[in-house]
């Protein structure tokens, strides 16, 4: 897979004018929560359809969406559904036909949470879609700096619907590669599950706003001791640097390592967990369905109960991402 050749661009000094003018596609989908960024671009997108899904890990209760514009497919009490039961109800019932008529779809992934937004590139992958723009608005700054939490109420760590395959029993040669972001916890809790294999973190560097680095290696130091075996440093082998808001170069530097290791020794398992920005979920799924599919590789996922509704403040800038499946 050549992501470099897969196209981006960015759209800066955000005003709803620029997002009018330049989202104009048969159909916007978007995951609805508090920030500002998300309810700002979808207020002022100028699709044709225009569809809000809520997810049950944001907590909403029907008095606070009752007055959302746009079509909304409210997933909030459905407790029980995990990510492929939603996402496959929604995109059954009401994206799909979008899809068979080869209409113009954009898709925000802001708001997802991670493995919603993993398996709904897994399905669009799977469904034979061929061209799919996406776009992901990054924040001016987090709430809380390095202490932001993002998720609570921590359940089990499973594989990603449609993203587990069959594995090698063979666990000599493992591989966990981690999207690490500013969740220490959850980096600890992937790490613990695997802890045969070589952990290899991908850091966002550079990352969305200059401090926002420095946040993110504070936060790694502390889960060090259960990802590294020696002294954490950002140009140690076992780290990846890739641009936090950059999916392509994510996937594609995560591609150079596995054949480099493999030119090495043959690896005998890949585990993937995402656990950075949206932008590198996105490579990292990107990464597994052009590659993975039919390799001893899984996406792996510390899932919760409960997820923040509001985690930043503003919006600075969209950047607008085309991939080509094939």
């Amino acid at each position: 897979m050549k992501y470099s050749y897969l196209f981006k661009s960015k759209l800066e000094d955000i005003t709803p004018k620029l997002i009018s003018n330049t989202f104009k596609h048969d159909l916007f989908i978007s995951a609805y929560n508090k920030s500002e960024r998300v309810k700002m671009v979808f207020e002022n997108v100028s699709c044709i359809n225009k569809h809000w899904i809520v997810l049950p890990e944001y907590e909403f209760n029907s008095l606070e969406i009752v007055d959302l514009k746009g079509t909304v497919f409210d997933y909030s009490e459905k407790i029980g559904l995990n990510e492929s039961e939603i996402i496959m109800d929604y995109y059954n019932g009401a994206a799909k036909k979008f899809f068979d008529e080869k209409k113009s779809v954009c898709i925000d992934i802001t708001g997802f949470i991670r493995p919603h937004l993993v398996f709904l590139i897994r399905l669009l992958e799977r469904e034979g879609v061929e061209k799919i723009e996406f776009i992901y608005s990054e924040p001016s700054n987090y709430i809380k700096k390095e202490n932001t939490l993002f998720s609570d109420d921590f359940i089990e760590i499973r594989g990603v619907s449609g993203c587990l395959n069959s594995h090698d029993p063979d666990t000599s040669n493992d591989i966990l590669i981690i999207g690490s972001g500013y969740d220490h916890q959850m980096i600890s809790k992937i790490a613990k599950a695997k802890p045969e294999a070589k952990k290899i973190q991908v850091l966002g560097f550079p990352s969305l706003k200059a401090d926002m680095f420095q946040e993110n290696v504070l936060k790694v130091y502390q889960s060090e001791e259960d990802v590294s075996s020696g002294d954490f440093s950002v140009d140690d082998e076992n780290i990846i640097l890739a641009p936090a808001n950059d999916p392509f170069v994510t996937a594609e530097m995560i591609s150079k390592y596995i054949r480099k290791e493999e030119r090495k020794k043959p690896i005998t398992n890949i585990y993937l967990c995402p656990l950075s920005t949206k932008a590198q979920t996105l490579g990292i799924a990107l990464f597994y369905v052009c590659e993975c599919l039919t390799k001893p590789a899984s996406i792996l996922f510390p899932f919760s109960k409960k997820y923040s509704r509001e985690t930043t403040q503003g919006i600075s800038n969209i950047l607008i991402y085309e991939v080509q499946f094939n």
